[in-house]
């Protein structure tokens, strides 16, 4: 990702875009952070707020026309904030805290005509940016049109208080100017740029027309002058004359630098903004209004009315993602990370564990109104850094481990249906699904048999997904390549997935190929006779995240759980908005305490029991502790199961297990083949407390890794011993991890008290 491609992908994140209130405002006062300070009672941060944007607060404040009011997305379920009256009890209470700073001379004089608000707001703005500001009018005191409000709601000190701030930067005002043709002449000559106030009464006696100045520049007849304020078609509008005022400064700045008056205005005044707000589900509350209308609002009041204040922003992905929660950003910002992680030559890449917890299901990319390709960012991310070498392979290595099981000799398999020479269908269970219900794969592949003409065969085998997630474009190639080859050997017949992810895989990677998922085959076709009994309460679907855009799917499963009839109930965040249970890309490995999170937040997205059709997403929120069935455990039951929603999560060894354990079943039972006789240490028998297997998941150590542990130190002796409790303890480096294990003879095999694994390289592996 280069820098243009960053700035085209910061630009897609709405997150930091003005909230409808100040981009309302001609000046876009922050709204929001005035609203927080006073909610918070820190008067002073307020009125720091209003001096950072707002020329002479201490009027405009009190006489503000707030155009914000009528933008407020309050007014979606209420009463819209009273941001004027907040202003006027502001400026009113607290004097002026910022002052803002006058930059060095820079040359240039400007002459301002007139003495209303637009030309004090433009004299006052130039004066700061060091130039030279005349400001001269037939009046005899400055406020022109201002003048005219009562002496309660713009007091005549504060009117002379603005005298003084324009006297402070240097402004020379002059009072009782003859304004005709040789005034505006001599004032021409004299002056590299004229501002005229279209308040000012005597303006008709010069000899320029400032009746339409150009609507961006405010330009007007001569070169070097422009005209703004005064009565428009919509009458006169306090905030149009500082809009103006404002907008004539920044044409005058550029015409001194001789630089182009038009270029990037777009923002300058009211203005459109982007940012998408949701306001369901905020409790609409009325506006507080003052007890004495006459006083305006007490502190207390103040506060209450804008603690009313939603404080508008996006975040709409950031609210149900675990990953853009753990890590506190919105996209925008993690993109930029991300960035900045890739461009580092030298140091430490702190945001790799970042970059490795997306899940990259998707799910924020469909919530956000712009389509922010977060998953794609963190996807490619990991490519280019695995191509680099700067990815270490720990975070996603005992994935591609288990990968790698699920494809080798003790897992994988692709045979015809027994008895025939040739396959019309593919039933490809996946490795998760084959790890987790073992006896179901089985028997939903011979009702496929029993009801599916021209022979159904069936391949057992990953699809390579954890591959591709971790960035490893060469590996998922090969991968890829290999299912093709052994498809195409059984004479390219139509796959059938019972895998989300698996039929996500080949429908993206694989596109020649002919692809259908398990549901819509079993929805078309004859459900099983025998099926355990429908539980007597709803239960919630829980979507997988690779159904996402695959409405056909997901109608498929609900006809089916209508035709079996097992009651559902929907959740807001399910179809198109469903999450990710933690195994989208590999983040319980990359980040087990976030994978965790993320299943836990899948579960509770009902209170009622669950109903999954991924095994992962099943499996994952049984972990978590929610009561949850896969949909194969109601059409194909497994021998001995009673209740669906009570199977356990098998955890990582048990799915090495039963992958194992289904290929050989499958071999010797349908095919009559002599199954793959495994290695010597599989022989050892363990016997492991449950809170240590559980430790074992968390670590992502294997009952087969304990297995070979043991082995080699019950060979070689190479073991010590603890004399207080008589447990040995060994290790064996198989590959890159250093697996440890205590552990204690028995006399039918050996108890484990502990496991435990590291990365580091001892001394003694040093060759």
């Amino acid at each position: 990702m280069d820098q243009p491609q960053l700035r085209t992908l910061e630009a897609t994140c709405i997150q930091e875009e003005s909230p409808q209130c100040s981009a309302a405002c001609p000046i876009h006062i922050d709204v929001r952070a005035f609203m927080g300070c006073l909610a918070k009672e820190d008067w002073r941060g307020a009125r720091r707020v209003l001096d950072r944007t707002m020329p002479f607060a201490d009027i405009v404040g009190r006489i503000c026309d707030e155009p914000c009011r009528i933008a407020c997305k309050r007014a979606e379920i209420g009463d819209p904030l009273a941001v004027g009256s907040l202003e006027r009890f502001c400026v009113s209470t607290v004097p002026m805290v910022l002052k803002q700073p006058k930059l060095p001379a820079k040359g240039g004089s400007v002459a301002v005509i007139g003495s209303g608000l637009s030309a004090m707001t433009a004299a006052l703005d130039l004066a700061r940016k060091g130039r030279n500001v005349v400001m001269m009018t037939g009046d005899e005191e400055v406020g022109g049109s201002l003048r005219g409000y009562a002496e309660e709601i713009l007091p005549a000190r504060v009117l002379s208080g603005a005298v003084e701030t324009l006297d402070s930067y240097g402004v020379n005002i002059q009072f009782g100017c003859s304004l005709n043709k040789e005034f505006f002449d001599i004032v021409r000559q004299d002056s590299d740029a004229v501002f005229f106030d279209r308040d000012c009464a005597g303006l008709a006696a010069l000899s320029i027309d400032c009746t339409h100045p150009d609507p961006l520049t405010l330009a007007v007849g001569n070169d070097g002058c422009f005209a703004g304020g005064g009565t428009t078609e919509n009458g006169f509008s306090i905030m149009k004359q500082v809009e103006d005022g404002r907008r004539a400064s920044l044409s005058i700045e550029r015409y001194l630098q001789k630089v182009s008056l038009t270029a990037q205005r777009e923002r300058e005044g009211s203005c459109q903004t982007r940012l998408h707000t949701v306001t369901i589900g905020i409790e609409p509350l009325k506006e507080v209004l003052p007890a004495d209308p006459a006083a305006g609002f007490t502190k207390q009041e103040a506060a209450r009315e804008a603690s009313r204040c939603i404080q508008c922003e996006c975040k709409e992905c950031v609210k149900q993602c675990a990953f853009l929660q753990e890590f506190t950003d919105y996209p925008k910002r993690v993109a930029r990370k991300i960035y900045n992680n890739q461009a580092i030559v030298q140091g430490t890449r702190t945001a790799n564990k970042m970059i490795n917890s997306c899940m990259l299901c998707g799910q924020c990319t469909v919530i956000c109104p712009h389509d922010f390709p977060m998953a794609e960012v963190c996807r490619t991310t990991r490519e280019n850094m695995v191509a680099k070498s700067t990815m270490p392979p720990s975070a996603h290595e005992f994935a591609l481990q288990d990968m790698e099981f699920s494809l080798g000799e003790f897992s994988a398999m692709a045979r015809h249906q027994p008895g025939l020479d040739s396959s019309r269908y593919l039933f490809y269970p996946g490795c998760q699904l084959a790890g987790s219900a073992p006896e179901t794969v089985e028997q939903t592949y011979l009702h496929l048999t029993r009801h599916l003409d021209g022979g159904v065969g069936l391949m057992l085998g990953c699809c390579g997904i954890p591959a591709q997630w971790s960035g490893r474009q060469e590996l998922f190639g090969q991968t890829m390549q290999t299912f093709q080859t052994e498809v195409r050997k059984l004479g390219d017949p139509l796959i059938i997935t019972a895998c989300s992810s698996c039929y996500a895989v080949f429908k993206e990677f694989a596109p020649e190929l002919e692809v259908q998922s398990l549901w819509q085959i079993l929805d078309k076709g004859e459900l099983p006779e025998q099926k355990t009994a429908p539980p007597q309460q709803l239960l919630t679907i829980h979507d997988p995240c690779t159904v996402r855009h695959e409405p056909e799917i997901r109608a498929s499963v609900r006809s089916i759980l209508k035709k079996i009839g097992i009651a559902t109930a929907e959740q807001p965040y399910s179809g198109e908005l469903t999450d990710c249970c933690g195994y989208g890309g590999l983040m319980q490995f990359a980040n087990v305490p976030l994978g965790e999170k993320a299943s836990r937040a899948k579960g509770l997205r009902s209170d009622l029991d669950g109903l999954a059709y991924c095994a992962m997403c099943r499996d994952n929120l049984a972990a978590s502790g929610r009561r949850i069935a896969h949909l194969l455990d109601y059409l194909f039951p497994a021998g001995g199961q009673e209740d669906p929603l009570l199977r356990p999560n098998p955890g990582f060894s048990g799915r090495h297990e039963n992958r194992a354990r289904l290929k050989q079943h499958l071999l010797t039972t349908l095919w009559q083949e002599e199954p793959t006789m495994p290695p010597e240490y599989k022989d050892i028998k363990l016997f492991i407390d449950a809170q240590v297997m559980v430790l074992m998941n968390k670590r992502h150590i294997l009952e087969d890794d304990l297995q070979k542990v043991i082995f080699q130190a019950e060979q070689s002796g190479r073991r010590l011993i603890d004399p207080e409790n008589g447990h040995f303890l060994a290790s064996f480096k198989p590959v890159r991890v250093t697996y440890w294990v205590e552990y204690q003879p028995d006399k039918q095999g050996f108890v484990i008290h502990n496991a435990y694994s590291h990365r580091m390289i001892l001394p003694g592996d040093v060759k």
